[in-house]
């Protein structure tokens, strides 16, 4: 591993033990719901090594769910890995959706799915995933967005999965985090509140777009 990797590892493992801590000091502990197995799983199900960055996350909150965005573990994102990348490859281009045509010009490919694309947390309908094999425009590492319907959202929200967590780290940190039954939301300038992972989606595409949040108690992330 280079000194570059390292240092990438070293800060994704910093920021996932304070965000372990914050919320632990506010009382909550969070709770395994993906299970707990060692980063070599990850490759056995999918063919490709696991992101140094995520062995890193893994192994301080891997499975472990935060207010409703719940991180994958090894086993759970190599599962999700492998079979999305199954679909698009035996799909092809157009696949279930014509915007999803293989072009690779943009930062992100416009695909079902890559084996390249490493989950950080996903559901049936959204996906945040580390990018090892990016479009033309994008870079190794960088955090990309998905919807998995017909929106077919593809895109580069954070540089790097450490930017991603010190995001997670604002939203559980704030004053402005309502919680009820175990999930978490933020109120909206709108008036509807918004989940967690939605609320850090919007705080990074924030960063990302130099403007300001509409999320009240995160209004001074940026």
């Amino acid at each position: 591993m280079s000194d570059l990797d390292n240092q990438s590892t070293g800060k994704v493992t910093l920021l996932a033990n304070k965000i372990w801590t914050t919320l632990t000091n506010r009382g909550f502990e969070p709770p395994l719901r993906r299970g707990d197995h060692p980063a070599d799983r990850y490759e056995a199900l999918t063919g490709e090594p696991a992101p140094a960055e995520a062995a890193a996350l893994w192994s301080v909150l891997g499975g472990r769910d935060v207010f409703g965005l719940c991180f994958e573990s090894a086993w759970s994102a190599g599962e999700l890995c492998d079979a999305r990348a199954t679909e698009a490859e035996f799909s092809g281009p157009g696949v279930p959706y014509e915007e999803l045509d293989g072009s690779v010009a943009d930062s992100v490919r416009m695909v079902w799915w890559d084996r390249g694309w490493c989950p950080v947390m996903a559901t049936a309908d959204i996906a945040f995933a580390i990018d090892t094999n990016p479009g033309a425009t994008g870079h190794r590492g960088q955090i990309i967005f998905c919807t998995l319907h017909e929106d077919c959202d593809r895109e580069a929200v954070w540089d790097s999965l450490a930017d991603f967590l010190r995001d997670v780290l604002t939203a559980v940190s704030s004053d402005g985090l309502i919680i009820e039954n175990g999930f978490g939301q933020f109120a909206h300038t709108d008036g509807y509140n918004r989940s967690v992972p939605i609320s850090i989606l919007e705080v990074g595409r924030a960063h990302r777009d130099g403007r300001g949040i509409q999320l009240l108690g995160l209004g001074d992330a940026v």
